[in-house]
């Protein structure tokens, strides 16, 4: 009986060794999201935003910011880690998760929000694109774009978080 187990019992310790020493030593550092909108005045219409409208924003149920210009957000691809934890935390729920509800809305003439390759990507659409808002890691931001939410530890929240770690 116990030859008949050894095998078994030897592949478990090998996928759980593989399991504990795979793993990057940060793995519990979950990066800080900012939500931002561009720097330019003339292309951002809000410096604000209350942590309750972004969902709405990214479900494309509120569509107008307050002054009338028509809300612009953008997604990182599918697969991008900050994607997932976006949507796990503003949407609750994986981009996978959200096909059939896009499919349905696409009928309706509601697009979904944009999708960009890359933070950069996201950045540089922020920056130049009236009513547009986005998410970035917070150690990303620079001079073009400022943020006005940011999600913390699963939580999203308008407070400027104590310290970043950046690398």
């Amino acid at each position: 009986m116990l030859r008949s187990i050894l095998p078994l019992l030897s592949v478990c310790i090998s996928l759980l060794a593989w399991g504990l020493f795979s793993m990057p030593a940060y793995a519990d550092e979950v990066p800080v999201i900012a939500v931002i909108v561009s720097n330019n005045a003339d292309i951002a219409p809000v410096n604000s935003l209350a942590p309750n409208e972004l969902r709405l924003i990214y479900w494309r149920k509120k569509e107008y910011w307050q002054g009338g210009q028509r809300m612009q957000p953008a997604n990182l691809h599918a697969e991008h880690p900050l994607r997932l934890l976006f949507s796990k935390v503003v949407l609750s729920n994986l981009p996978k998760a959200q096909t059939d509800y896009w499919n349905e809305l696409y009928f309706h003439g509601i697009r979904p929000p944009r999708s960009v390759q890359s933070e950069e990507a996201m950045i540089r659409y922020v920056a130049d694109t009236k009513g547009s808002i986005g998410y970035v890691d917070a150690c990303h931001l620079d001079s073009r774009v400022q943020s006005i939410l940011w999600i913390v530890q699963g939580q999203i929240t308008a407070d400027t978080p104590d310290h970043l770690s950046c690398k």
